[in-house]
């Protein structure tokens, strides 16, 4: 294989924005960018309608399981993640979510560089301006293209250029259809909470109407986005499995590819997510020596960070039967065939039943002062609480106008989502053997700290209060999915119950100050310990963000980019 100047292992939304900007920034140099799945280009799997049924798609998923949790009724959770270009843009379901200021500026201080800061984020995210980051005075390039919703819901989305992408290769809007009753559903939700025109302003705090990855009825990719077209010095291989890193003495030289050896002239950079980054670091023996040694992996380096950090939230529904006349959205497609009927019926002209879930929902992040005001609260050390107590910093989400399979056809329902921090306490990625083939021990760790609980009960408490309001519980009959009753037990064991991953797994290869216990990548993405070895992806966060993470995976592939091609040109 031709020689390259750097090698991307991952084709996610990190490693395609990574990829395609070292080649645009880079031109002399040569990438090659390595995925194990496949193109993941089938237009009938795109449908945003069919967001979620394609991770069930064979090919598309890598098909992750935790193992059982204590604290879930001993239930093991699906954890899946996306497999193939775009990896798990591919298969999400597409809610678009910056997250708050305050996650930003906590980054920045939690690893020394102010790159992480809301202005600096803010800027790569959406504007277009000079940057020393690119040769010969070119630009910047935003990220995000967002689409102004039609005048008559205005009123419910709000945004200006100067806070959202305009030109960039990431679609990024809300529904453009609107069905009869969800205009006066958002005007009742705003009587309990403020109105937030824009989630993604910096500020999510509020009610808003949900942004999503989507445009003219398919899901954006990581892929569609950036690979689409390619630079002629950006080369893709798919169905290619690195199964190790090659290193002499503490430098990394390259990667086995099914016995190949490929050696990059400059750097190997993973991006392979936040549970296959750690594990082809372990199995290359970099991380823990003493869980290396036990499966017998000759330790190149010992860093003790690696697999562990392992943070996500939970989510379960709370599911309302609804008035025969409350909506017009389809029922939940159960049937193999059905679904098969609607694709066919979406293909032929965009309408039927996918076409019904291209509809707009609800998404609130919310503060709570029973929250705050907790004993669990107070018993967290002095950071975390000030970190909690930011003025844009949410506590828990909401997000309303779900598919739920709790309510079959011909009857209606509102199904609403509330989604939690689930682990506080931390998990972990471990290698279950020395074969690249057997799947990792995924531990999150669930529920295991007292806040935890404390956060899910609350925060489920709060919501069914919600849902109970008079304005909100107008056109609802009775409850199909939620908890027996309101006391801290019986909330308590429905969450154990029902809850399972929002499949927001990050924090595995943390980034922090090299001094700081944990911490196995330095600000600029560099491995500690070894030479030529960088990790750009969701495993680097060093907390789990107050977002769906595909809008943060995106600005590290960005960040990581502008800081290689700056070292480059600096030397």
């Amino acid at each position: 294989m031709a020689n390259f100047d750097y090698i991307v292992v991952g084709g996610g939304p990190a490693g395609s924005a990574l990829a395609k900007r070292l080649a645009e920034g880079l031109p002399r140099q040569r990438i090659l960018l390595l995925e194990a799945g496949g193109l993941n280009d089938d237009k009938a799997y795109q449908t945003f309608g069919e967001r979620h049924w394609t991770l069930i798609q064979p090919g598309y998923n890598w098909g992750y399981n935790t193992v059982s949790q204590p604290e879930l009724d001993g239930r093991v959770i699906d954890y899946s993640r996306g497999k193939g270009l775009g990896g798990s843009t591919a298969i999400n379901f597409c809610v678009y979510t910056r997250g708050p200021s305050a996650d930003y500026d906590h980054w920045t201080h939690l690893v020394g560089d102010d790159s992480w800061s809301w202005p600096k984020s803010k800027e790569r995210f959406n504007q277009v301006c000079p940057s020393a980051s690119f040769p010969l005075g070119a630009q910047l390039l935003q990220f995000e293209k967002f689409h102004d919703p039609i005048p008559e819901f205005q009123d419910f989305v709000s945004t200006s250029r100067d806070t959202r992408g305009k030109e960039g290769p990431v679609d990024v809007g809300v529904a453009e259809a609107w069905d009869p009753g969800f205009g006066d559903f958002m005007r009742n939700a705003y009587r309990y909470h403020p109105k937030n025109g824009d989630h993604n302003s910096g500020d999510p705090i509020g009610i808003s109407v949900c942004q999503l990855s989507a445009c003219n009825g398919r899901r954006v990719t990581a892929s569609g986005a950036y690979l689409a077209s390619t630079p002629p010095n950006l080369s893709i291989k798919t169905h290619t499995t690195m199964t190790k890193l090659v290193c002499e003495g503490k430098r990394v030289v390259g990667v086995d590819v099914g016995g190949e050896i490929l050696r990059p002239k400059k750097e190997i950079i993973l991006a392979a997510g936040a549970i296959d980054s750690p594990k082809l670091l372990l199995l290359s023996g970099i991380g823990p020596a003493q869980n290396l040694e036990a499966l017998n992996i000759p330790v190149i380096h010992n860093l003790p960070g690696v697999g562990r950090n392992l943070q996500d939230r939970l989510f379960l529904p709370l599911v309302t039967v609804q008035d025969p006349g409350s909506h017009n959205r389809t029922s939940y497609i159960d049937s193999p065939s059905a679904l098969e009927q609607a694709r066919k019926e979406w293909v032929k002209n965009q309408s039927g039943p996918l076409s019904d879930y291209y509809l707009p929902q609800m998404i609130a992040y919310l503060k709570s002062n029973k929250i705050v005001s907790s004993k669990e609260f107070e018993d967290l050390d002095e950071r975390t609480r000030d970190f909690l107590r930011a003025s844009t910093k949410p506590i828990y989400e909401i997000v309303s106008q779900n598919p739920s399979p709790s309510v079959k056809a011909p009857e209606k329902y509102l199904s609403t989502a509330v989604a939690f921090p689930g682990n506080q306490g931390t998990g972990s990625i471990t290698l279950s053997s020395s074969d690249l083939k057997d799947q990792p021990i995924i531990n999150p760790s669930f529920l295991s700290h007292p806040f935890d609980k404390r956060v899910a009960i609350e925060s489920v408490r709060e919501t069914l209060e919600f849902l109970k309001t008079p304005l909100m519980a107008k056109g609802s009959l009775r409850f199909a999915a939620g908890p027996d009753g309101t006391s801290d037990e019986e909330i308590l064991a429905y969450v154990r119950k029902t809850a399972i991953s929002m499949w927001h797994p990050c924090g595995t290869v943390k980034m922090g100050k090299p001094d700081e216990p944990g911490t196995c990548v330095d600000k600029d993405f560099k491995v500690l310990g070894v030479q030529n070895l960088r990790v750009v992806d969701m495993s680097v966060a060093p907390f789990l963000p107050s977002a769906h993470l595909q809008a943060v995976a995106y600005l590290v592939g960005e960040t990581a980019a502008e800081k290689i091609i700056r070292e480059n040109q600096e030397n």
